[in-house]
């Protein structure tokens, strides 16, 4: 079947029109022509797959996607980088007049990501294949395990260490995590920033060998080596209990905007170092000077610090309790002491702070929820600056907020190259 690819989706793949329904297909862009075979109907759309291109884009830069590039999403490989900053761009224009109807004239230029070698930690599945002890990621949509040699996404940093840290584990006979052997080997979780380094191994229940331990904690900048418990055979979760310090230190340091951090293994953190730091300096620009400033998700606290001149009195409200500890620690550290940190849930804490005039969110995929939205709409908060990592949650959340706000401006960040994902920066003020 010969058809004419018109658009692109949510997950980079193309979509073309067959009898007015739109057919998905990986691996083609918007304006080429394909030979595609129909792989999956539905009522209301077809799946296919691609055999063979007719017609080339002028932004490809390759023919076809590599195994890797297919199993960590990265669809957007195939164009050239200016036109993956333009297809991002136009998601984000499309989910935000979809969801929210707003306006496509007030989303800015997508800012590029320093580096495509981007991420600084990973989470990886541990098999053990021909006798060696592997990491590799899953086939989209399949629990196939594909292992891979490098992956050409993470920090050199990074990288190397993750090699390393297989070379020690393979000197040693470790089961892996199975239906039948549940006390197994299962996740590498490992970060790496500026030089500093933090493992967590997650396995079923299990004890590793003293001398391991002794040798990954001996690893160029191991600052810390953990394990957590997750024999769960159902879900979706890498970690189960909450890391547990078998050598070194709790914390792994580190530098932000002359800001001096530490952060726990199941404290979350932008993966893009460099760009997340270009998007919360944004975002701090964008808070005007105010008395209660509330940033709400605040992780370890991050934003909330390098805003501490933007108010008088600011309060991080966050769910997860080890990140807070990090956050006023963090805190404390940099001896800045008019900002306090609240573990609990976002709407709950939210709505008993009744004098907040502005407010700072960057909450997960899933965007704000009901109750969190209800606890702004009731809220005399004049401004919001909105951090999305989802254009439809955000799309949807900005259907609701301008029953009371106005969206003012849309600053989209590439902080994931050659995925279709994009982190955007929203800003909103009361009409």
């Amino acid at each position: 079947m010969k058809l004419l690819f018109v658009r692109m989706g949510i997950n980079g793949e193309g979509i073309a029109y067959f009898h007015r329904q739109p057919v998905f297909c990986p691996g083609v862009l918007p304006g080429e022509e394909a030979d595609v075979e129909i792989v999956e109907q539905h009522a209301t759309y077809a799946r296919a797959r691609l055999k063979r291109l007719l017609s080339k884009s002028p932004d490809r830069v390759q023919n076809a996607l590599s195994q890797e590039q297919r199993c960590s999403g990265a669809a957007l490989s195939l164009l050239n980088p200016q036109a993956q900053l333009q297809a991002k761009q136009e998601l984000l224009a499309e989910s935000l007049w979809k969801y929210g109807h707003v306006s496509r004239d007030l989303i800015r230029p997508c800012k590029a990501s320093p580096s495509v070698h981007y991420r600084s930690a990973c989470k990886l599945p541990v098999r053990r294949i021909d006798g060696q002890l592997v990491n590799g990621m899953y086939e989209p949509g399949t629990n196939h395990f594909v292992p891979f040699t490098q992956f050409s996404d993470h920090t050199e940093e990074l990288e190397t260490l993750r090699l390393q840290v297989l070379a020690v584990l393979n000197r040693y006979e470790l089961p892996v995590f199975s239906s039948r052997e549940p006390a197994g080997l299962r996740y590498l979780v490992l970060r790496s920033i500026q030089h500093q380094a933090q493992l967590t191994l997650v396995s079923g229940r299990m004890s590793f060998p003293a001398e391991m331990i002794q040798e990954l904690q001996a690893l160029p900048g191991m600052t810390g080596v953990f394990q957590s418990i997750n024999d769960r055979r159902r879900g979706t979760a890498i970690f189960g209990t909450v890391p547990r310090l078998l050598a070194g230190q709790e914390h792994l340091p580190f530098s932000l905007h002359g800001l001096s951090l530490e952060i726990r293994p199941a404290s979350f953190f932008q993966l893009n170092l460099e760009q997340a730091e270009r998007l919360y300096e944004t975002a701090v620009q964008k808070i005007d000077p105010c008395e209660e400033l509330v940033e709400a998700y605040c992780g370890i606290g991050v934003m909330s610090l390098m805003a501490q001149a933007r108010a008088r009195h600011i309060t991080g409200i966050e769910s997860i309790a080890d990140a807070v500890k990090d956050a006023r620690e963090n805190a404390r550290r940099n001896q800045i002491t008019n900002v306090d940190f609240v573990a609990g849930d976002a709407a709950e804490v939210f709505a008993t702070l009744k004098n907040a005039d502005t407010l700072l969110v960057d909450p997960p995929r899933t965007g704000l929820d009901e109750a969190m939205i209800e606890a702004v709409l009731q809220s005399s908060v004049e401004r919001i600056i909105y951090v999305s990592c989802n254009p439809a949650t955000l799309g949807r959340n900005l259907k609701e907020l301008k029953h009371k706000l106005e969206v003012r401006t849309v600053i989209p960040f590439d902080m994931f190259p050659n995925t279709p994902q994009i982190e955007s920066l929203t800003v909103l003020s009361r009409h």
